[in-house]
């Protein structure tokens, strides 16, 4: 038994490494890294470079975790990658971080976790996403239509009472 993690060279994918660390150490097992590089290569930001696979392997040796690495060249979809590698080796867990995208892009394009998710033969552990260029360009609710359009009332906000109201 060992945990899976998909990884990408993010705060989140790192996010997800240190959950790996945390369950494979709880359930006394491997962890074992996957990153996907299409055959695109490098250009595309999910691909680690060698330098960023080797300091995943030392933060995991370094405490304690059996791990080896699996960097994959494939165009298939990453969740087969990751379902195809978590079979093989009779994952326990495994362990995802979460990319937000906008509510259109999570249609057309799909979703790694949701594939995983619905396919996986083990639990699936979601990172949420932390990573700071995700924070930026939207706000949660920018696909949300506006409240009046849906009969809701805005958010409840609790009362404060202002200091020069109150009885001294």
């Amino acid at each position: 038994m060992t945990v899976v993690v998909g990884y990408v060279p993010t705060e989140t994918g790192f996010s997800a490494v240190t959950e790996a660390e945390r369950q494979a150490r709880s359930r006394d097992v491997a962890v074992v890294v996957v990153n996907v590089v299409g055959t695109a290569g490098y250009a595309v930001p999910t691909a680690a470079d060698q330098p960023n696979l080797d300091a995943v392997a030392a933060h995991l040796t370094a405490s304690g975790v059996r791990n080896t690495l699996r960097q994959v060249t494939d165009d298939g979809p990453p969740a087969d990658i990751i379902l195809g590698i978590a079979h093989e080796v009779d994952a326990s867990l495994i362990v995802l971080g979460l990319h937000q995208r906008s509510w259109l892009a999570r249609r057309v394009l799909g979703s790694t976790a949701r594939s995983v998710v619905l396919a996986a033969p083990c639990p699936v552990l979601i990172v949420p996403d932390i990573d700071q260029s995700s924070k930026e360009p939207e706000s949660a609710d920018a696909d949300a239509p506006p409240l009046p359009s849906m009969g809701q009332t805005a958010p409840w906000t609790p009362y404060k009472p202002d200091e020069s109201s109150s009885g001294s």
